[in-house]
C-alpha cells in the first residue's frame, strides 16, 4: 500500500475493484465445487450399480478407493489452480512400507481434511458420519470404497475391528467432529479408536493437520470463503500401539496427549 492510498483496496473505487476481482472468484469456486460433486456423486452411483454386482467385494472396494482418490486429487488441483487451497504433506514415506491393518488418526480442523488425506494415501476406508452416508453427493463413492457408517456404534466397532484384522487401512477421526478451536487444540477424543486398537492390535498413526485459516472450520460455512489462499500442512507422526497392560481408555488419553503436545509445539 503506497502513501497516497491509491491501491486497489483504498476508497470507494478500491472497494468496487476488490469486489469485482474477488466476488466472482468466490461464486465461481462455490458453483464449480457444487457442480463437481453433484456430477461426481452421480457417476459414483452409476459405477457402483454396474461394478458391485459383477466384481468381488474386495475388487469393487479397491476400485472405489482408486476412483475416489483420483477424484479428490483432481478437485484439489482445481482448488490450487484457483488459488483457494494448497496442501503440504510431510512424512508420507513412513507409511510406504507399513503392512497389515492400521489406523490413520488425524485431528480435524476443517471440512476438507478427508479430501486432503485420501488424495495422497491409497487404500483407505473411512469411518464416516451415518448422516453423510445418505448424502446424494457422497453415498455412491463412500459405499463403493467400503466406508463404514459410525452408527450404530456397536456395529461400527465390529466392522472396523474385522476390517483391521483383515489388513485394511482405516481413517478414523478421534475427535468425532471438527475441532472447536475456542475449547482447545483438539476436542476430547472419543473412546472408539481405543477399542479398535486394543482388540485388533493395529497400530495407530497420528496425522497432525495444521491450517492458517478458519475457512471450513467449525462454524465457518463454505460461502464465507476468504480471499487469501488457505495453506494446509499434514505431517505423519510415529505409530502408537495399545500396550497389553493398557486399557482402551488409557490408550485414548495417551493418544490425545500426543496430539496436544505435537500441535502445541507447532
Amino acid at each position: 500500500m503506497n502513501e497516497s492510498g491509491s491501491n486497489d483496496q483504498g476508497g470507494a473505487g478500491g472497494e468496487s475493484t476488490w469486489r469485482w476481482r474477488h466476488g466472482p472468484r468466490k461464486l465461481f469456486t462455490i458453483a464449480m465445487s457444487l457442480t463437481y460433486w453433484m456430477i461426481g456423486g452421480l457417476l459414483f452411483v452409476l459405477v457402483g450399480l454396474v461394478c458391485a454386482p459383477l466384481l468381488p467385494r474386495t475388487k469393487s472396494q479397491a476400485l472405489g478407493q482408486w476412483l475416489l482418490q483420483r477424484a479428490f486429487r483432481l478437485y484439489l488441483l482445481l482448488l490450487r489452480l484457483l488459488n483457494v487451497l494448497k496442501v503440504e504433506h510431510h512424512g508420507l514415506e513412513k507409511l510406504q512400507h507399513a503392512t497389515g491393518g492400521l489406523i490413520l488418526a488425524p485431528n480435524h480442523p476443517a471440512m476438507w481434511d478427508v479430501v486432503c488425506i485420501i488424495s495422497r494415501i491409497h487404500g483407505l476406508r473411512c469411518i464416516l458420519k451415518a448422516s453423510l452416508m445418505q448424502n446424494p453427493m457422497l453415498i455412491g463413492g463412500a459405499t463403493l470404497a467400503g466406508f463404514i457408517p459410525n452408527k450404530p456404534v456397536h456395529r461400527m466397532l465390529q466392522r472396523s475391528i474385522d476390517a483391521l484384522r483383515q489388513g485394511d487401512r482405516l481413517l478414523v477421526f478421534p475427535e468425532g467432529t471438527r475441532t472447536r478451536k475456542k475449547e482447545g487444540l483438539v476436542n476430547p477424543f472419543q473412546g472408539g479408536i481405543g477399542i479398535m486398537a486394543a482388540q485388533s492390535g493395529a497400530p495407530v498413526w497420528p496425522l497432525f493437520i495444521e491450517t492458517d485459516s478458519d475457512f471450513l472450520c467449525k462454524g465457518c460455512p463454505p460461502w464465507r470463503m476468504q480471499d487469501a489462499c488457505v495453506h494446509v500442512r499434514i505431517s505423519v507422526g510415529e505409530p502408537l500401539a495399545c500396550d497389553a497392560d493398557e486399557t482402551a481408555q488409557q490408550f485414548v488419553k495417551r493418544l490425545e496427549e500426543t496430539f496436544i503436545e505435537a500441535l502445541g509445539k507447532k
